[in-house]
């Protein structure tokens, strides 16, 4: 069934295709620009964009271009760059990759998968016959040998059978030693991995041998804090980015503690992805978070018509085992301990580390796509980011990270034409990034009918698919 039903909306996809029209030519005219750079708004300007790409971003006194461009009338409304999304896990997708696109995320960064899989849902954007966001990826987790073991056992206590299991194995590569860490991170990156992400290390000595063999293959390293060594020697060693902020602890040194770790992430270059969206919902009452994962038909929350049959069986599942792991903390315990986390955040921020935008989606009750406008509203309610930083830790500063800033992140000549028009300013109040008239991925315009239509297909797939077994 799963397969049959990822075929259905594949070809769905690909028939609506044709609706995401491209102009050799097209400009975007009258309209404000917010740059992605940091510079204030910029009304009255004129977008320029070629094969693709911008070739000009002026006054429309100082652009030229033929009377056969197509031309987008922006009076009145506001230019942004595409999205990123920095922690997503691409799996159980069922045909709705289109979602980040439909929500104007250009770009994602996968961070655990089958390698496999990804690269082959990445050629097919790049190759022009699927509609997504462009991918990077990590493609599977590194986790330590023994940590693995005896998470599988305790998956097999709690019943788990062995489909879910070998599902739960394929998206992890285990390191047992040094010398196995330069032969897996070797067999990821020929195998199409574009960074390597760590969940585990076995000792310090095997994480830094992980991040080192990155490092001499021209890439680094990328995940959660992990826990055997400190926050400043993952840094120093040579992990690039912390995932999430469930981070005990810290709050417990001192400020000239503090600002000795913020100072070495800084030296490092180290970013961090907080994934706020994701810790609100670990926050849910059980019996409410229950509801959310059964709510197929988008009675609680409308995003919910388009998640797919098989992450909505994942949610229900993952339910089920937070409800019966007895040792789990109550939702206000969890709260109090983000709140904590949170406030140690704030403090990195402040004192100049590096943030960018993630969602860990598809986790339970978080969105593809959708979940991204979130994530950047909660950077600046929890966070007091600005709405610039909160849109710059989603464009500019992944796309730096990444190495692709002379490509993409920013509206300026010469970069691909990644570009959200939105009806409201979004500097104003950052919720109005969902506010979208049009995305253009790499020149392709993706008007509002063309992304009702997206979605209308990919809930129709998803609902003759049937009713989710509890």
């Amino acid at each position: 069934m799963k397969h049959s039903i990822a075929l259905t909306l594949l070809l769905g996809i690909t028939l609506s295709f044709g609706c995401a029209e491209r102009s050799d030519l097209l400009v975007i005219r009258d309209v404000t620009v917010i740059d992605g750079t940091g510079t204030g708004a910029q009304p009255g300007m004129s977008v320029v964009i070629e094969q693709g790409r911008i070739s000009a971003v002026g006054t429309e006194e100082s652009v030229s271009y033929p009377s056969s461009a197509r031309v987008i009338d922006g009076t009145g409304k506001y230019l942004i760059p595409g999205l990123w999304d920095m922690h997503v896990h691409l799996r159980d997708l069922d045909g709705t990759l289109p979602l980040f696109v439909v929500n104007g995320v250009t770009t994602i960064r996968d961070m655990g998968s089958n390698l496999e899989e990804t690269v082959a849902l990445r050629e097919q954007v790049e190759a022009g016959t699927l509609i997504g966001p462009r991918i990077k990826t990590s493609g599977e987790m590194v986790e330590s040998s023994s940590w693995l073991g005896q998470y599988v056992d305790l998956m097999r206590e709690e019943g788990a059978d062995e489909e879910a299991i070998e599902e739960f194995l394929s998206t992890r590569v285990t390191v047992g030693d040094v010398q196995e860490a330069g032969e897996v991170v070797r067999s990821l990156l020929d195998r199409g991995a574009d960074f390597i992400k760590i969940r585990h290390a076995e000792s310090p000595e095997v994480f830094a041998a992980i991040a080192e063999a990155a490092e001499a293959a021209g890439t680094h390293l990328a995940g959660h804090y992990v826990w055997i060594m400190s926050l400043e020697d993952s840094a120093i060693s040579g992990q690039k980015s912390f995932e999430h902020n469930i981070l005990p602890g810290f709050n417990e040194r001192d400020s000239e503690q503090k600002a000795a770790i913020f100072e070495v992430l800084v030296q490092h270059d180290a970013h961090i992805v907080p994934t706020l969206v994701t810790n609100e919902m670990e926050t849910v009452p059980l019996e409410r978070a229950g509801a959310i994962a059964r709510d197929t038909e988008g009675a609680i929350d409308s995003r919910n018509r388009y998640v797919s049959p098989s992450i909505r069986v994942d949610w229900v599942e993952t339910v089920a085992f937070n409800a019966a792991d007895a040792e789990r903390p109550p939702p206000e315990v969890i709260q109090q301990m983000i709140a904590g986390s949170n406030e140690f955040i704030v403090q990195a921020r402040d004192a100049g580390v590096k943030m960018m935008a993630g969602t860990d989606a598809p986790t339970t009750g978080v969105f593809l796509g959708f979940s991204l406008h979130d994530e950047l509203a909660l950077l600046v309610e929890t966070y007091g980011m600005t709405p610039m930083e909160a849109i710059r830790s989603a464009t500019a500063i992944p796309a730096a990270f990444m190495g692709m800033d002379a490509d993409v992140g920013t509206i300026e000549p010469g970069k691909r034409a990644d570009l959200i028009l939105l009806d409201a300013n979004p500097l104003e109040d950052v919720n109005n990034t969902r506010l979208i008239d049009i995305v253009i991925v790499n020149g392709r315009v993706h008007d509002r009918s063309a992304r009702e239509q997206l979605l209308n297909e990919i809930e129709a797939s998803i609902a003759s698919s049937g009713d989710v077994e509890s």
